[in-house]
Formats: structure tokens, sequence, C-alpha cells
């Protein structure tokens, strides 16, 4: 990796020694000048030891000859001589070994190198992930695991139906379909009614599922699930203690952490929160507080870019609802500042999804106002943030589209959303490069007939995609919750098949990938009495073969 010159670190060493210098010959009663008069000149070292950073062996500071180094050292201000001798950084440790996949430093203690890879293996299954931006396995990558938020994937790994990429081949359980299981769905939420998902994790071992509900105000909860669909204790465990309310909940496992984000009161309007934690949901961190703007923050959405985690978030901080992002490093901490991603321009800006892709960050939001609502699509930098693509308008205008989910699928992003009016109110995509550029056209994805699809959910396979929806049909006393294989191109796989099957609504389906091919699915049922309680239910995986 490459480091600053001699020259410059020596000059910046100079010009600090230097005016220390000077200021210490200024003690007392302060000017009315903004600049001091000139001062005699002063002599700036007489032996090492005079020199602040003598004693570090990576960067030493050494008193010279100034006459020695006069071609090296920074300009003085007119009139004001050269000092005979100067500290200076004479030779600076360098510790470049031109290795990209290395992150180069000298040790401040030792003034030894230490060089460390550049990619990550969080998953510990000894294969690196590339670096962000580039593919795995390709030249410069320097990792070639395509998935280190698992153990199961890894180049060489046999293929198996378990819900990720196990050889690396750019598709997840080749062939593969998940179709219901047909069992009873597990209730989740206790005597918290009224509950809703927030969000589904899974950590190679159990599920955690992230939810809001009403006891003593509104509070978020977390429970853990194992393979089997039961609960595990502690069961029901509030996230935010604060006596305020809190929801959200969009949760992402990394490979050794979660990353977890959700909106919260305890400071009079809506804030946006950050946190993580353990697999088994203990937060390895304090509350982390991301917006600090006027009017509220709310319905946040997190996505990981190989080496950040970004959560994007609708805010009103300039009196109309605009989309927010900030970056967050693998350990919590904020990077720079919060960047509006699609500031207000005259119509609002809403519930933003985002999804990391190969170079790009991609965003789906809604735009508009009630009844003339379209979805607009825009990619960014996937480190800096910085714009990439022009704005796409995702859903023709002639719809009001609302919902959208994105996400990425080998080599596009597919951004779904439903159409809350119209002839025929069903689920919709389309897919982008991340240049913007149309690779499908708008498709219709569900076939409710007379009847409306609802809340769309894509899980990306490579090939094929996974989708799951809200859908009244059935005329069972509101809606049902169903499944669809799509391909690449947005064609159907598989015939629409129903996932629930009880009186009232199932709404918000929440999946996340779980054990043994599974995808675990929680959402919003309404079954116990007509009350808003948080159930979770598995799909199967199925081979052709």
């Amino acid at each position: 990796m490459r480091r600053a010159s001699s020259r410059g670190l020596g000059v910046a060493r100079f010009a600090a020694a230097y005016l220390f210098a000077l200021g210490s010959a200024t003690c007392g009663a302060r000017s009315s000048l903004d600049v001091p008069p000139p001062l005699p000149p002063q002599p700036e070292c007489l032996t090492h030891e005079d020199c602040p950073g003598h004693d570090d062996p990576c960067l030493p500071v050494r008193c010279v000859d100034s006459a020695k180094y006069e071609d090296l050292l920074p300009e003085l201000p007119a009139g004001v001589p050269l000092p005979p001798r100067v500290c200076f950084v004479v030779e600076p440790v360098s510790c470049d070994d031109e290795d990209v996949c290395t992150v180069d430093a000298c040790d401040a203690t030792t003034g030894a190198c230490v060089h460390e890879a550049a990619t990550l293996d969080l998953d510990e299954d000894g294969f690196r992930a590339p670096l962000p931006g580039t593919t795995a396995g390709e030249p410069g990558a320097c990792g070639d695991d395509c998935n280190d938020a698992s153990a199961l994937s890894f180049p060489g790994n046999p293929e198996a139906c378990d819900g990720v990429d196990n050889d690396c081949n750019g598709i997840v359980d080749d062939g593969a379909e998940f179709i219901p299981l047909g069992s009873e769905p597990l209730r989740v939420s206790g005597p918290i009614a009224p509950a809703g998902p927030g969000g589904l994790g899974f950590d190679g071992d159990t599920y955690l599922a992230i939810y809001s509900g009403s006891s003593d105000g509104f509070d978020m909860y977390e429970t853990r699930i194992d393979a089997s669909g039961q609960k595990l204790a502690p069961i029901e465990t509030k996230i935010a203690l604060q006596n305020a309310d809190s929801a959200g909940g969009p949760i992402v496992w990394v490979g050794d952490r979660y990353g977890l984000t959700w909106q919260d009161r305890r400071d009079s309007d809506y804030e946006i929160y950050f946190t993580l934690l353990t697999g088994e949901g203990t937060k390895a961190l304090a509350d982390l507080r991301l917006t600090t703007s006027f009017g509220f923050s709310i319905n946040p959405d997190l996505a990981w870019n190989g080496a950040e985690f970004v959560a994007a978030w609708q805010d009103e901080r300039t009196g109309q609802f605009e989309i927010v992002a900030q970056r967050i490093a693998l350990d919590g901490a904020m990077v720079g500042e919060n960047v509006v991603l699609a500031p207000s321009t005259g119509l609002a800006n809403e519930a933003p999804n985002i999804a990391a892709g190969k170079t790009t960050l991609g965003l789906a939001y809604v735009n508009g106002a009630g009844g003339k609502q379209a979805v607009q699509f825009r990619s960014f930098d996937r480190a800096t943030l910085e714009v990439r693509s022009p704005l796409v308008l995702a859903s023709p205008t002639s719809l009001e589209a609302v919902a959208p989910t994105v996400v990425w699928n080998e080599d596009r992003y597919v951004i779904s959303w439903y159409e809350r009016s119209g002839q025929s109110r069903a689920i919709f995509a389309t897919s982008l490069d991340e240049d913007g550029n149309v690779l499908a056209p708008t498709t219709q994805l569900t076939e409710p007939a007379s009847a409306r699809s609802r809340y769309p959910a894509l899980m990306p396979l490579g090939d094929r995609l996974l989708l799951v929806w809200s859908d009244d049909r059935d005329q069972n006393t509101g809606y049902e919750l169903y499944s669809r294989m799509i391909g690449a191109d947005l064609a159907p796989l598989s015939s629409e098949m129903r996932i629930t099957n009880a009186p009232f609504d199932s709404l918000y389906p929440t999946p996340a990938f779980g054990p043994e091919g599974q995808v675990g699915v929680l959402f919003r049922d309404d079954r116990a009495s007509g009350e808003h309680h948080v159930y979770f239910t598995q799909l199967g995986c199925v081979t052709g073969g």
C-alpha cells in the first residue's frame, strides 16, 4: 500500500515544530491582532530530544542542519530566516510491499512492518472475500469466497440444497425450487398485539427474528428460532430498553455478527439507530444514533457492501421526505456523515430499499403523492455513495406503484413493486444493470385476476429468483401468503403456490435463507381473533433430481 513521501512527512513535522516554537515564545497577554507581529528567529532544536516525535520508530524526527535539507523544507514568511537546525523526518520507515492484497503499516512501538490481509474472512471458512467492487476469484480480487456470510460457501465445496452458492458458480441451490412445507406456522410474538415483523436473519445455526409490538408502549423485540421452527430461550427480549417507541428491524448477517437498524423516538421525534448483535442476539455495541436532524427519520433499510454496512431511510430534515444514507464500519463506527441519496424535488421520496451490487449500491424508492406514486431507481458508488447512474423511472407512469424492493441477482438489479390501483393490481418487476440500463422491461409477476397482490419480497438465486407476496384471491377473509419461482428474465418458472391457510390477513412477508435449503418467512398474521401477531413459517428446497 502507498504511503506519504518522506518530503511530505518531513515538511509537516518541520512546520508543526516551528509553529510550536513561535507559539511558545508568545505566551502571555493576547494581542488584539489576528496575526502577531514577526518574532526574532528562534533556534528550532539543539539535539534530537528537542524534537516532538524523536522517539517514534516509524517516523523518527531528528535535529538536523537546515542547510542540508533546505530544498525539502517549506518556504517561511518573508523576512523570517531559516533556523540553523530544524526538526525533520529524515528516514521514515517504508512498509509498502506493493501488494494490493495487504494493508501495510508500521508498528509505532517497535518500528516493524506489519502486512495484514486487505480482505475479510468473517465466516472463518479459510477463504477470503474479494475486495469491494471486484468479483470473487478474478485477478486482483484478493479473495475467492463468493459468500463470506456462510461457511458453507467457497470454491470447490460440493453443491447442496442449503440456501447458499456452495461452489461459487454464481447459482444458489442449482436447479432447486422452494415450495411450501405445509406445516403449521409458529406464532412468534407473545401478548404484545398489535405486533408486526421487522427483520429475519440466519447465522448458520439459528434464525433471529426482529419484530415490534405493544405492551407498555411500542417496542422492538427479538426471538431466536431453531431449524425445526421452535422458539429458543430467552424468548421475546426487548432490544431498545429506553422508554420510547421503537420499530423497524432490518437485519443483516455478515459472517460473524448482525447489523441492525431501526427508528426510535427516545429523542422526542423519530431518529435512526444502529447496533451490532452476536448470533445469539446479544448486543455487541451501544445504540448508535445515526441522525440528529430536524423532523422524522423513519423506514430504515440496511445492506452490507462487502466491507461496510449502509443504512438508508426517509428523512424529513428539509420539511419534505428525502432519502438519506449512512456508511457504518464493521465495528459499528460511523464512516463520514449522512449522505442525501434522493433529495426532495417537490414530491416526497419514501420507502427506501437498498441492495449492494458488484461496484454499486442500488436504491429503489417511491416518489410522489397519494394516488400518483412511482418507483424510482438510482445506483451509487458502492464505497463512496457518489452518484453512478442517472435517475431511472422503474415503474410506468400509468401505475400507482408502491412498496418497492430491490435485490442484486448475479449481474443485475431486480426491482419489484405492487400496483395499488388500476386494472391489474398485481406484483410487477423490472431489471437494470449498474448503470441504470434496462435489461428486462416492466413485467407482471403475479396473476390475481380481479383480486389484489401486495407486499413483494425477492430472494436472489443467481439464475432465478424466489418471489413471496400477499394475495387475497382466495377470499379467505383477507390475504394469504404465496410464492413463485421466476427467471432472471422475469419469466415465471413455477405456478403460484399458496403458503398460509387461515382466515384473516397474512401480510408483510420477510424471508431469509435458513438451514438445509429452507427459506424462513416472518410475517404478520391476524388469525388469532383478528389480533395482529408475528408468525414464522418455512419453505423447503426441492431439486429436480
